[in-house]
């Protein structure tokens, strides 16, 4: 079954949209879903004036849809060379804390024994990262989280504690492990609310009374960083984010809350069967996570 024009209106909402897509009339695409709608025997969608919305209906067959179109591409681009570069491709979605240190180390040691492949990596928010997963605009997601994610696979899934980033000459930098409460006398340096880390932190200071200074607020975690490397600011983030951080002057000290814990996911699309070489690589990502000190792995 040809899903082109569904999934033409699907992605651009309207009849109008589609038909600057595909060069074709509206009325020729009307018909085209008419005629899917009249062989299933169910409306696909609401026509609205201002486009097209999807019916529930509509909506478990755009999902099916898209992993057709995403494994005949794949099938195809595995028939062609093994010179044909997109059959070679993987497409990452990741939050800035995972692709700043750890997605390029295993990027790397994938790239030796895998020369052909092509990364194409993404930053974004974990929300968005998971949209394009959901969307089939990228392959493999890696973020933090701290809910459950609906519509997506979840492929492995770890524990991941908050960590108090510092100078190594920093007044707490000799305790094993640190209360939220312990940072309080110091200016802390923060990501900007949304990111998940600023949650936990904003919940536990509500849940404690907790008043702190906050002197920097960014949301690149480089700047965040440099500031706490030249100061006695106190920044949040994850052990695994940071474990390069002490060639760069910094160093990474547990936090003791439970409270502060966050998942690290491998997501990918639910239902699809991923290419061989995404599917190498995503396994790569999960035996890269089971090695590190990420207590409380959980499949």
């Amino acid at each position: 079954m040809d899903y082109k024009y569904f999934l033409a209106v699907v992605d651009s909402g309207s009849l109008a949209a589609a038909s600057e897509r595909l060069h074709i009339a509206p009325s020729a695409i009307s018909r085209q879903i008419a005629l899917l709608e009249e062989g299933i025997g169910v409306l696909l969608f609401e026509r609205r004036p201002r486009g097209m919305v999807l019916t529930a209906a509509g909506e478990a067959l755009a999902a099916h849809a898209l992993r057709v179109r995403l494994e005949e591409e794949a099938i195809v681009n595995s028939l062609r060379t093994a010179s044909y570069t997109k059959a070679h491709v993987v497409q990452i979605a990741s939050t800035e804390g995972l692709s700043r240190y750890f997605l390029p180390q295993v990027m790397a040691e994938f790239e030796v024994t895998n020369p052909a492949v092509q990364f194409v990596l993404s930053v974004s928010t974990p929300f968005d990262c998971v949209k394009m997963v959901r969307a089939g605009e990228t392959d493999i997601g890696v973020v933090f989280s701290t809910a459950p994610v609906t519509d997506v696979r979840v492929d492995y899934a770890c524990r991941s504690p908050l960590c108090a980033i510092m100078r190594p000459d920093h007044p707490l930098a000799t305790f094993g492990g640190l209360s939220l409460a312990a940072l309080q006398p110091y200016p802390i340096a923060m990501t900007r609310p949304g990111t998940t880390q600023r949650q936990l932190f904003d919940h536990v200071c509500q849940m404690e009374k907790l008043n702190f200074t906050e002197v920097l607020t960014c949301n690149y975690s480089g700047a965040l960083h440099e500031f706490v490397r030249r100061t006695t600011a106190v920044a949040l983030g994850s052990l695994i984010s940071h474990e390069s951080d002490r060639d760069y002057g910094l160093i990474a000290v547990p936090l003791i809350d439970s409270r502060l814990n966050r998942d690290i996911q491998i997501l990918s699309m639910a239902k699809r069967a991923l290419p061989p070489t995404i599917s190498l690589f995503r396994d790569s990502l999960i035996r890269r996570l089971e090695e590190v000190n990420v207590p409380e792995a959980m499949h």
